[in-house]
C-alpha cells in the first residue's frame, strides 16, 4: 500500500459553516515536527481542490502535488484545505459565498481556536493555491476577498480562470485525458438525468472521482461548465470582468499544461495577458509546460520550473 502524502502531518478538522444541516468542513494539516519546536506562528498555505467544481474533496490525494506539501515541511508551514459546495447541486454564486465565508471564518475564528496549539497559523503570511477549479477559487479569493483574506501570493495550476473562449463554450466531441466521452446525444441524456435526480436543498461537498468522472466529461464536452459558472452573467463570477475593476492583486504564479484537454491553456494565458495590461506592476510568473491536465502532480522539485515557482512563492510569502 502506497504511503499517504499526508503522513508527515497531524490533521485537525473543523466545520466553517453549515448549509441545510450539512457541515462544510476544512482540514488543517500541521507538520508533525512542529510539535517539538515550541509555540510559534507559522506561515500558512490555503489550498482549494480541483475536480471541475463537480467532484473531488479537500484532501483528495490523487490531485494533490507532493511538492506543494513539501513546501510546508521545508518552511515549517501549516496547510489548510477547505471544502465547498459542488455543482450542479449548488450554484456558482453559492460556491463563491462559501469561499467568502471560509475567509471570514479563518480570519475571525481560527485565532481563538488555535490559541493553545504549539504551532498555529500566522494569518499575516498566507499563500493561496489551487488546482483546476481550485485555481479559479484561489484567484477569486484574492480578487473578491483580498482585504479579508490578506493573501500574499497566489498559485493557480490548470485553473479555469478565463472561460470566455470557444474551447469552453462550444459543445462538440473531444478527447479528455486521452478518452472520448459518450456521444453528444448520450452525454446530454446523462447530464439531464443527473439534474432530474437532484433533490431540493441538496448539498454535496465531495464527489467520488471514479464514479462521477463520466458525468464530468459529459459536462465538459457539452460546454455546460462555462454556463453553470455564470448563468446570469454576473460580473463578480467572471474573473476577466473582475479584473477590469480591480485595483490590486497579489503576486501570482500560473501553471498550465500545453496539451491540457480539460481546461485549455488559454484559460491561464488569457488571464496572464489581462493581468499584464491592467496591473503591470504585479509580479507574475507563467509556466506553460508540456503535459495534460494535472501534469504538475507527477512533477517534483527536480524540475527546474518547479524550483522557480517555489522560489517565486516563498519570495513573496515568507
Amino acid at each position: 500500500m502506497a504511503k499517504s502524502k499526508l503522513s508527515p502531518f497531524n490533521k485537525i478538522d473543523f466545520v466553517y459553516k453549515t448549509v441545510h444541516k450539512t457541515p462544510i468542513k476544512t482540514s488543517i494539516l500541521v507538520p508533525k515536527h512542529l510539535g517539538s519546536k515550541g509555540r510559534e506562528g507559522c506561515p500558512t498555505i490555503v489550498n482549494w481542490h480541483g475536480g471541475g467544481f463537480i467532484v473531488g474533496s479537500r484532501l483528495y490525494e490523487g490531485w494533490l502535488p507532493e511538492w506543494l506539501l513539501d513546501i510546508c515541511i521545508t518552511n515549517s508551514a501549516i496547510f489548510i484545505a477547505p471544502d465547498y459546495r459542488l455543482l450542479p447541486e449548488a450554484t456558482a454564486a453559492e460556491i463563491i459565498s462559501d469561499v467568502g465565508d471560509f475567509w471570514h471564518w479563518l480570519q475571525n475564528e481560527i485565532p481563538s481556536l488555535t490559541r493553545d496549539w504549539d504551532a498555529h497559523p500566522d494569518l499575516t503570511r498566507i499563500a493561496c493555491t489551487g488546482q483546476s477549479a481550485g485555481g479559479y477559487l484561489a484567484v477569486q479569493s484574492a480578487l473578491l476577498f483580498g482585504e479579508l483574506s490578506k493573501i500574499k501570493v497566489v498559485a493557480s495550476m490548470g485553473g479555469s480562470i478565463n472561460t470566455n473562449i470557444p474551447q469552453c463554450r462550444i459543445p462538440g466531441p473531444r478527447l479528455i485525458l486521452g478518452k472520448r466521452p459518450p456521444p453528444p446525444g448520450k452525454a446530454e441524456s446523462i447530464i439531464r438525468g443527473y439534474l432530474k435526480g437532484i433533490q431540493q436543498d441538496a448539498v454535496r461537498t465531495d464527489g467520488d472521482v471514479i464514479e462521477m468522472w463520466n458525468l464530468v466529461t459529459c459536462v465538459l464536452q457539452q460546454a455546460y461548465l462555462a454556463r453553470w459558472l455564470n448563468p446570469d452573467g454576473k460580473d463578480e463570477l467572471d474573473v476577466m470582468k473582475v479584473m477590469d475593476e480591480t485595483k490590486s492583486m497579489p503576486p501570482i504564479w500560473l501553471v498550465h499544461g500545453q496539451q491540457d484537454s480539460v481546461v485549455p491553456q488559454q484559460c491561464s494565458i488569457g488571464f496572464f495577458e489581462k493581468l499584464r495590461k491592467t496591473l503591470p506592476g504585479v509580479p507574475s510568473l507563467l509556466s506553460i509546460r508540456p503535459g495534460d491536465h494535472g501534469f504538475e502532480v507527477q512533477c517534483d522539485k527536480g524540475n527546474a520550473w518547479i524550483r522557480d515557482g517555489v522560489d517565486f512563492i516563498t519570495q513573496h510569502w515568507l
